[in-house]
């Protein structure tokens, strides 16, 4: 009697195949929930820094309408550029500091805190009354930088614990 013989493609290798290509399923479902995580925490934390950076610029542009009322204030009471500055000098908020430049103009300062790391610095030069009459400026100064700066040292750290 002739014995039957069997195909090389039976049941078990159908489950085995079945096996790997839901293991591979379930790999690539865990990639991509770990993915979505760190996409969410990276969105969180770019949220967190836009809120901050905003609340920082609008803490400057208060600062910057304080000083502006102080600019207006001296151009109305002098056109001599000594006094004008003098006023200025000492009318404004305790957070500005303004100092005379190289080229004879007034030049105010400040920074506004963001984070633990990074400040929002604002530089103004502040146009003489004469300068502003001649060239029938609408402005008193003009911002010469607006711009995020680090207040701290970054110190990376490049060690390896392999053994603890």
């Amino acid at each position: 009697m002739k014995k039957k013989s069997f195909p090389i493609t039976n049941i078990g290798t159908i489950s085995l195949m079945t096996i790997f290509i839901i293991l591979c399923m379930v790999t690539f479902a865990a990639l991509s929930l770990s993915a979505a995580a760190n996409d969410a925490r990276s969105g969180q934390k770019i949220a967190e820094h836009t809120l901050d950076y905003y609340t920082a610029s609008n803490q400057a542009e208060a600062i910057l309408a304080d000083a502006d009322v102080v600019f207006a204030n001296a151009y109305q009471t002098t056109t001599d550029a000594d006094e004008y500055y003098r006023l200025i000098s000492e009318g404004m908020p305790d957070t500005v500091t303004a100092a005379l430049s190289d080229g004879g103009l007034l030049e105010a300062s400040y920074q506004v805190t963001i984070s633990a790391s990074q400040a929002l610095d604002v530089r103004l030069a502040i146009f003489p009354p004469q300068q502003i009459q001649s060239e029938k400026l609408d402005a008193f100064y003009k911002i010469v930088s607006w711009q995020v700066i680090q207040t701290d040292t970054w110190e990376g750290d490049n060690t390896l614990h392999l053994i603890q």
